[in-house]
C-alpha cells in the first residue's frame, strides 16, 4: 500500500484526513461548537431526572427481588446526582476537554446498569444502549471514542453470562415477561453489532465532515490568496496609471500658468491691456477667471494623485536618528503661517526642546497632514497649535490642536480607512498614510475631542528603536 493512501480502518478511527493540514483556528472553532452542544446536553438531561426516578420507583414497587431493588436504588440515585453535579460544574467552570468522554462513559455505565437490572438481554430498555455509541463516535477524540463501545460490549457479555448460567435469582422481572435463552442471545448479538456499526458510522461521519470543512477552509484561503494577489496587481497598475498621469498633468498645469500670466490672472500682476471696443475686455477677464478655476482643479488633481501614490507604494524603511521634534513642530508652523493668515487662523508651536528617535522626514509628513486638516476645519478667528512633550518611559507625544467642529462620532474609526473624508476636495488618504507612518515607528496616531470644542490629533513616538514596517501591513486598519 502506498504511503499516500489511507486505510479504511484508519478513516474510521481517525478524525481528519492526513492529506490536508488543519488551518489555524480550526481547533478553536471545533471546541466552541462542542462546548455549545455539551451545554445543550447538560441542560436537557435535567428534564430526564423525573423520568428516571419514576421508572426506578415503579420497578422497586412491583418487584420484590432484593438485589434488583438495591441495584435500582443505586442507579436511581446516582444518575440524577451525576446529572445535577455536571450541571453545576458546567455553570462554574464551563466546557473542558475531557467532559464529553467522561460524561458518555458514565452514561454508558448507568444505562448498562438499568438494562441489567430490568432483565438484561430481555429488557425493554436494551435498544437505548445504541444511541450513546453514536454520540461517542461523533464527538469523542480517538482513541477515547472506543471506551463507550467497550463498556457496552462488556456489559452485554456480562448479561449473557448471568442469564446463560443462571447466576442471579429471578434475573428477568416478571413484569416484563422474559424470553428464551436463544432469543436473548440473538438480541444481545444484534445489539452488539448495532453498537459497533453506529460507532463506525459516527467515525466515518466525523472524518467526512472534518475533511469537507478543512477542504472548504483551504478553498476559502486559496480564494483569499488569489484575491489578494489580484488586488496587489490592480494596486500596482493603478499606481502606474497615476504615475503616468502626473507628467501630462504637470504639462497642463504649466500651460495654464503661462496662459494665466498672459491673460491677467488676479493672482499675478496684470499686464497693460488696451481697451477693446464691444466688450472684449469683459470676455478677456472671463477667460482669466476660467483659467484660475482650471489651475485650482489641476492642483487638486495633482494632490489626489500624490496621495494615491503615497498610499499605493510600500512604506520605505525608516531613516532613524535623534531629532528635536519640537523644532519640527515650529518648522511646520512657520510653513503654514501664510495659509493661516489668509484664512484668519493663527498657527503657532509651543517652545521647548523634546528629543525623540525617529525619521524626521516622515514625522514632518504626518505633522503637515494634521496641520492642513486642522486649518481646513478651523473657523476664522481661532488658532491651530502644535505641541511636543516627552512621553513617560521615553519617546515623545506630538499634538495638533484646533477649534474646529470636531470629528463626527459616527466616523470616529472610519476616518482611518482609505477613501473616507469629510472634505469636498479631500482624497481620504491623508489620515490613513499618517497613521501608517506613526505605526511604522512603533507608535500610533489618534484623534480625540478637545475640551471646549475642537479636535486633538496626537502622535505618539515610543522610546528605543522601532521595527521598520516596509509593507502595506503597516497601514491603518
Amino acid at each position: 500500500m502506498s504511503a499516500g493512501r489511507h486505510r479504511p480502518f484508519g478513516r474510521i478511527l481517525g478524525e481528519r484526513s492526513e492529506e490536508i493540514p488543519l488551518p489555524a483556528g480550526h481547533e478553536q472553532l471545533e471546541r466552541e461548537e462542542l462546548a455549545r452542544l455539551f451545554g445543550h446536553m447538560v441542560r436537557a438531561r435535567i428534564y430526564a431526572i423525573p423520568l428516571v426516578i419514576i421508572l426506578v420507583v415503579a420497578l422497586i414497587a412491583v418487584d420484590p427481588t432484593p438485589w434488583r431493588r438495591a441495584v435500582l436504588a443505586v442507579a436511581g440515585t446516582g444518575i440524577p446526582v451525576f446529572f445535577l453535579f455536571e450541571r453545576g460544574r458546567f455553570a462554574r467552570s464551563g466546557f473542558t476537554a475531557g467532559a464529553i468522554p467522561v460524561n458518555l462513559a458514565i452514561a454508558a455505565v448507568g444505562m448498562s446498569t438499568l438494562v441489567f437490572a430490568t432483565g438484561g438481554l430481555s429488557s425493554p430498555l436494551l435498544p437505548v444502549m445504541v444511541p450513546i455509541a453514536v454520540l461517542s463516535g461523533l464527538f469523542v477524540e480517538s482513541p477515547w471514542h472506543a471506551v463507550v463501545p467497550a463498556v457496552k460490549l462488556a456489559a452485554l457479555l456480562a448479561m449473557w453470562v448471568v442469564e446463560r448460567y443462571d447466576l442471579l435469582p429471578a434475573y428477568q422481572p416478571p413484569v416484563f415477561g422474559g424470553g428464551t435463552p436463544a432469543r436473548s442471545t440473538v438480541a444481545g448479538l444484534l445489539t452488539a453489532v448495532a453498537i459497533l456499526a453506529v460507532t463506525g458510522v459516527g467515525r466515518i461521519t466525523r472524518a467526512t465532515l472534518a475533511r469537507r470543512i478543512v477542504r472548504t477552509l483551504h478553498a476559502q484561503q486559496e480564494s483569499l490568496r488569489v484575491h489578494a494577489e489580484r488586488a496587489e496587481e490592480l494596486t500596482a497598475l493603478s499606481a502606474e496609471i497615476a504615475h503616468e498621469l502626473k507628467n501630462p498633468l504637470a504639462s497642463v498645469k504649466g500651460l495654464a500658468a503661462l496662459l494665466a500670466r498672459d491673460s491677467g490672472d488676479p493672482g499675478r500682476p496684470a499686464p497693460a491691456v488696451t481697451p477693446v471696443p464691444g466688450g472684449a475686455q469683459g470676455a478677456y477677464g472671463k477667460a482669466a477667471e476660467r483659467l484660475a478655476v482650471l489651475r485650482r482643479e489641476v492642483d487638486r488633481m495633482q494632490t489626489v494623485l500624490d496621495g494615491f501614490l503615497n498610499f499605493s507604494r510600500p512604506l520605505v524603511p525608516l531613516a532613524l536618528g535623534e531629532c528635536d521634534v519640537s523644532a519640527l513642530c515650529r518648522e511646520v508652523a512657520v510653513l503654514h503661517e501664510g495659509m493661516g493668515r489668509e484664512r484668519g487662523v493663527e498657527v503657532s508651536a509651543a517652545a521647548g526642546r523634546v528629543q525623540a528617535r525617529c525619521d524626521p522626514r516622515k514625522v514632518k509628513q504626518v505633522l503637515l497632514n494634521l496641520v492642513q486638516n486642522a486649518l481646513d476645519a478651523s473657523p476664522r478667528g481661532t488658532a491651530v497649535t502644535l505641541e511636543a512633550e516627552s512621553a513617560p518611559g521615553g519617546g515623545a507625544r506630538l499634538r495638533v490642536l484646533d477649534r474646529g467642529r470636531g470629528v463626527d462620532p459616527e466616523l470616529a474609526e472610519a476616518v482611518w480607512q482609505p477613501g473616507v473624508t469629510t472634505k469636498s476636495t479631500g482624497s481620504g488618504l491623508g489620515l490613513t498614510i499618517a497613521r501608517a507612518l506613526a505605526r511604522q515607528h512603533g507608535g500610533d496616531l489618534v484623534l480625540r475631542p478637545r475640551e471646549g470644542g475642537g479636535t486633538i490629533a496626537e502622535m505618539w513616538l515610543p522610546g528605543g528603536t522601532p521595527a521598520p514596517t516596509p509593507s502595506l501591513e503597516g497601514r491603518a486598519a
